[in-house]
């Protein structure tokens, strides 16, 4: 019998990448027409969980990301079919972004998150910093701003321009949907750039066509989802200053990863990696100081602090007034009812900080006793992270769980697309 330090995992690396493509498929399917189906959702629900955790797991035994540096080492690259897919890709976010915003204007009865953060930007606009985060009195007859500012900043631009707060969510996924294209570099006889397609395809048309998505239409997510890839190609090109920045953007915006900061760090400390840890804090704090305390102060920070301790409240009213969310979307919180709000919290808490620690303390472990090859370790916890998070979120939101799911569509693009020769050369510096 084989010992466990003779493992490895390289040996099949074909059967791991269809595996890896094919998990993905059934997880992209799973957030998208798999709702279209009721009696679907609850089998959904499991198999959207599963397949994301072992897409993390699929990603530790794949040589890891050998781009140091500033450079994607190629992997960004650029030709006429890509030139002609960004401009069909554009041209077609645009085509269906305006017919839902003419047929959706912004009101406060539909949601009251645009509407929010347009007060917001205007205030900030007109010079009036100390006044953001006063009560909206036209807002349900007096509303406090909750948002961060990394959250709403993005949206003054268009305000800025006098023309739709949605056409900021439209440029950004456009730039996230610009990199899943960019990383697609289809080779001969081999089919899995066009399952890819497929898979990115299936998220665009379902988050521009279909009226159950409310993304574009109604929330403020696809700043969420920018920041979010833009973590991902920082991890992917282990620069610890962007790193620092993004995780500072990401936090400022929706905290969901923040069971995987602690995990970051102590898998770097078990590397010794000191000065990167230095980089990722110094760059992280200057953004803070940026974004948050010399514009509006640490009371922003503060006050947000006290947010989760309400959502049990909030998760209890939602049930009340409409069921139909948790019954007709993803997220165990249908399994738990109305009658077990604060266990379901308890343990969004609980597993969110403790097993993406766990996770990485035990790949280190396995790295340095068994001798086992994993890799991407830090990214493989940063999914698992925001699956958990998700899945266990109080009151899941369809609109919530695209996060991830761009997460998944960079990480899996990049890693099935990478050249071989690039995957056997080996970086000995490893997140």
């Amino acid at each position: 019998m084989p010992k466990l330090n003779d493992f490895n995992p390289y040996m099949n690396k074909t059967l791991l990448k269809k595996v890896l493509i094919i998990t993905f498929l059934i997880e992209t399917f799973c957030v998208t027409y798999a709702l279209k189906f009721p009696t679907l959702i609850p089998l959904a629900t499991l198999f959207y969980f599963f397949s994301g955790i072992l897409i993390a797991l699929l990603i530790l035994f794949l040589p890891k990301a050998n781009v140091p540096g500033w450079s994607m080492g190629g992997m960004l690259t650029i030709n006429r079919y890509k030139i002609l897919s960004l401009g069909i890709l554009g041209i077609m976010m645009i085509h269906f972004s305006a017919i839902w915003m003419e047929d959706n204007p912004l009101l406060v009865t539909d949601a009251d998150m645009l509407p929010v953060i347009k007060v917001m930007s205007e205030r900030f606009l007109m010079g009036h910093w100390n006044q953001v985060y006063s009560i909206i009195p036209q807002i349900w007859g007096g509303m406090k701003p909750i948002y961060l500012p990394a959250m709403w900043l993005p949206f003054s631009i268009p305000v800025a321009l006098n023309v739709d707060v949605r056409w900021t969510t439209v440029a950004i996924l456009f730039l996230s949907f610009s990199v899943f294209i960019l990383f697609l570099n289809p080779r001969k006889k081999d089919l899995t750039a066009v399952f890819l397609v497929i898979a990115g395809f299936c998220l665009f048309w379902w988050l521009f066509t279909d009226e159950a998505a409310g993304l574009v239409t109604y929330t403020e997510e696809g700043v969420v989802i920018g920041y979010y890839v833009l973590l991902v190609l920082a991890l992917l090109k282990r620069n610890y200053w962007l790193i620092g920045v993004t995780i500072s953007l990401c936090a400022l915006s929706r905290y969901a990863f923040a069971g995987w900061i602690p995990a970051l760090f102590i898998y770097l400390l078990c590397q010794k990696q000191f000065w990167n840890i230095g980089k990722m804090v110094i760059s992280g704090i200057i953004c803070l100081f940026l974004f948050v305390y010399i514009p509006f102060g640490w009371g922003v920070i503060l006050n947000t602090l006290q947010l989760p301790g309400e959502y049990v409240h909030f998760a209890g009213r939602v049930w009340h007034d409409r069921p139909e969310i948790f019954a007709g979307m993803l997220g165990f919180s249908k399994f738990f009812g109305p009658g077990k709000i604060e266990l379901q919290h308890h343990l969004l808490l609980g597993l969110s900080f403790t097993v993406p620690t766990l996770f990485v303390v035990l790949c280190w472990w396995l790295k340095v006793k068994q001798k086992i090859k994993l890799s991407n370790v830090s990214i493989a916890a940063l999914k698992i992270s925001l699956v958990l998070f998700y899945c266990f979120i109080d009151v899941p939101y369809l609109y919530l769980f695209y996060t991830s799911s761009f997460v998944s569509l960079i990480l899996v693009t990049f890693f099935l697309m990478q050249k071989d020769e690039e995957q056997v050369s080996v970086s000995k510096k490893a997140l």
